[in-house]
């Protein structure tokens, strides 16, 4: 609730906050093996133009020590590791450098930004005694990110072990309200669901069963110790009004929530984020059959004004469309092996044969060969991944919103909205309406394809095309197979390549479309049970690694 008061602030203030260095992703990686010790990956996505280095502080480590550092970048450099690191050195001094920066009640893991932009940069390291033996239990409590003075916006965290952990584990999130922790296919998962705000932090509580690992290193209190630790950090109360000003702050209050609530659940109604960015729209639900490729051809252009205008109406819609594309690009290909059994079965797979260029599309691609680990991506393997990332998923359609949505307003198609309490951003055009009504227009064409007499006037070698936008506005099925049943003499030539289409349309509705499944669990569980997502505060006062910060200097 705190991030919908501080959006609530800022959207009647307009004040905008540009930090020049930012966070875009942090990925660790969290191996803790047989004997407690946490080898970790992380890897940070910065963005930069200025400063030296880039920090991260590990304070009030007790017996736990870091050790095996290294990092390298994403331009393949492997950095040298300097035995005395130096705060105050220059830009050059520092650059493909890293080193361990000793302060009173930690340490900082330091390495030089090296070059201004945007880059990724992978740290390993290990930390001992990463898991601590209770009286009653075993303990898992670590601040893995600090507050940080600057912009941080996605965080993702697995926490994984030789034996997989169940569901059923109490696992707690502090720091970061609105984020995820949670218990699946026996990962910790902890994630973002936001950016985070200068002072939030991350910090992981979980319980484990008694010698469920080797651990060393043995605290003299039980479980309940930390636990109430943690969880009387997260909520401050104070005792010093008098009952008349506390029944006036009570009522205050109760008037401040209900117009909060009032706001967002107008909002919700009104300005849902997908389809609903755009205001003055003139919908013409009457629109006219439209047998051409509306958008310049361009399907994200087609996604983002099909949604505004109710022909698009599910964001994964668009995965479907982009794997489409690509398959006629080359850029993946239908992989069919033989499953094994009493009854030979074929088992279709996608085929990663080549990158994309488009850097938006990039990211979606690699996403799929993380999944696959070999190149060669099961539905089955997707849909797991989806799961366990369905937020990098819904970010990745945001970014393509906002990326239309910056397209357009250079086209001049759509305008800022002047006015200042709005729940519209931004406001159509005539321009934006006759596009939303040529989307209309080919989405009624092609659902009504078997249907109407006069076919002659689409062009049949732009198949694929159509299909594309079929499957932005969830018909790709209905229309492949009315296509080919009045165009058999044309597509019997392309027999594989049709096939091929609808083993691609089933393809993106089991995977991505569990990603909603996945984010209703998540939030579903119970927060009392451990699991679910976070507090608000608490959690770092008692916690290893924790009160220090991130960010670069």
């Amino acid at each position: 609730m705190r991030k919908v008061i501080y959006s609530f602030i800022l959207f009647f203030l307009g004040n905008i906050v540009v930090l020049a260095n930012s966070y875009d992703l942090i990925d660790m990686d969290i191996y803790i093996d047989s004997n407690g010790d946490a080898h970790i990956k992380e890897n940070i996505t910065y963005d930069s133009n200025k400063n030296t280095e880039i920090y991260h502080s590990y304070n009030r480590l007790g017996n736990s020590k870091i050790t095996d550092f290294k990092v390298t970048d994403s331009t393949g450099r492997d950095y040298t590791y300097l035995s005395k690191w130096d705060v105050d050195g220059s830009f050059s001094d520092k650059a493909y450098k890293y080193g361990i920066n000793y302060i009173s009640d930690g340490l900082e893991l330091c390495l030089g930004i090296s070059h201004y932009g945007t880059y990724t940069y992978y740290l390993s390291y290990t930390i001992t005694d990463f898991i601590k033996n209770l009286t009653d239990s075993q303990l898992l409590y670590w601040n893995l990110i600090p507050t940080s003075s600057e912009k941080r916006y996605e965080y993702d965290i697995k926490i994984y072990a030789d034996q997989e952990f169940l569901d059923t584990l109490d696992v707690w999130g502090f720091g970061d309200y609105g984020g995820y922790a949670y218990v699946s296919d026996g990962y910790i998962t902890l994630a973002s669901d936001d950016s985070l705000d200068s002072d939030e932090y991350v910090t992981v509580l979980v319980k484990f069963p008694k010698d469920y690992f080797n651990a060393d290193d043995n605290l003299n209190h039980d479980f309940n110790y930390y636990l109430e630790m943690a969880q009387e950090g997260s909520t401050e109360y104070s005792d010093n009004f008098s009952i008349i000003s506390t029944i006036i702050a009570v009522l205050l209050q109760l008037f401040f929530w209900f117009f909060i609530c009032f706001i967002i659940y107008f909002s919700m109604r009104n300005s849902k984020t997908f389809g609903s960015r755009i205001g003055n729209k003139k919908i013409n639900k009457k629109a006219p059959y439209f047998r051409d490729l509306p958008c310049n051809k361009d399907i994200r252009r087609c996604y983002f004004i099909g949604s505004e205008y109710n022909a698009v109406n599910k964001d994964t819609n668009l995965f479907g469309a982009v794997l489409l594309k690509w398959l006629k690009a080359g850029n993946i290909e239908i992989y069919k092996t033989e499953k094994n059994g009493i009854f030979k079965k074929e088992e279709n797979k996608i085929k990663l044969v080549s990158e994309v260029s488009d850097p938006l599309e990039k990211e979606l691609y690699e996403y799929m060969y993380k999944a696959s680990k070999d190149g060669i991506l099961e539905s089955k393997e997707f849909e797991k991944w989806c799961k366990n990332n369905y937020y990098k998923i819904y970010n990745w359609f945001t970014k393509v919103i906002d990326e239309q949505i910056k397209i357009c307003l250079n086209d001049g198609i759509i305008t800022n909205n002047p006015k200042k309490i709005t729940l519209k951003k931004y406001l159509a055009t005539p321009a934006l309406d006759e596009e939303g009504s040529k989307v209309i227009g080919l989405k009624k064409y092609l659902n009504d394809f078997g249907s109407i007499k006069d076919k002659n006037a689409i062009e049949v070698k732009l198949w694929q095309e159509y299909l594309m936008f079929a499957q932005l506005f969830g018909i790709a099925s209905k229309v492949a197979k009315e296509f080919k049943e009045m165009y058999p003499e044309y597509l019997e030539t392309f027999e594989d390549q049709f096939n091929d289409i609808l083993i691609l349309n089933t393809f993106s509705y089991h995977s991505v479309g569990q990603v909603s499944a996945a984010r209703h669990r998540a939030q579903a569980r119970s927060y009392s049970a451990g699991g679910g997502g976070f507090s608000s505060g608490g959690g770092g006062g008692g916690s290893f690694g924790g009160g220090g910060s991130m960010g670069s200097r």
